[in-house]
């Protein structure tokens, strides 16, 4: 009989939500790849409140785009009204988010952010 794999053990969607007038989402987005090489086997999506930003195209085939409507709902909905950014969160294959960790993400922060959502 095979073993069954853990929930946390599949693949699952890392959030980040930040906006261009944001410092800190500026400077997570410039440690993007090393926050891609470190979230695998996750899969990371920047969900911008304003526009979206431009990656090169290496960089834009590893990582999702959240369009604009989305993004912004996302974020009131894990946020709430007034929501402050940079913030990040854990959506699990089953559509389900944890709860949102309010700070920004390095690779060296990426493994508290699992923590909390296991």
């Amino acid at each position: 009989m095979a073993a069954q794999e853990s929930p946390s053990a599949q693949p699952r969607k890392i959030i980040l939500l930040g906006a261009r007038w944001c410092a800190p989402c500026i400077a997570e987005l410039r440690d993007l790849p090393r926050l891609v090489a470190a979230a695998a086997p996750d899969r990371i999506a920047l969900a911008w409140v304003d526009r979206p930003p431009a990656l090169p195209p290496a960089l834009a085939a590893q990582v999702d785009i959240i369009a604009l409507p989305q993004a912004h709902a996302l974020a009131l909905r894990l946020g709430g009204q007034g929501f402050g950014l940079p913030m990040a969160a854990i959506m699990a294959s089953s559509g389900q988010y944890c709860r949102p960790w309010p700070h920004s993400l390095s690779p060296e922060r990426l493994p508290d952010l699992r923590q909390s959502c296991d």
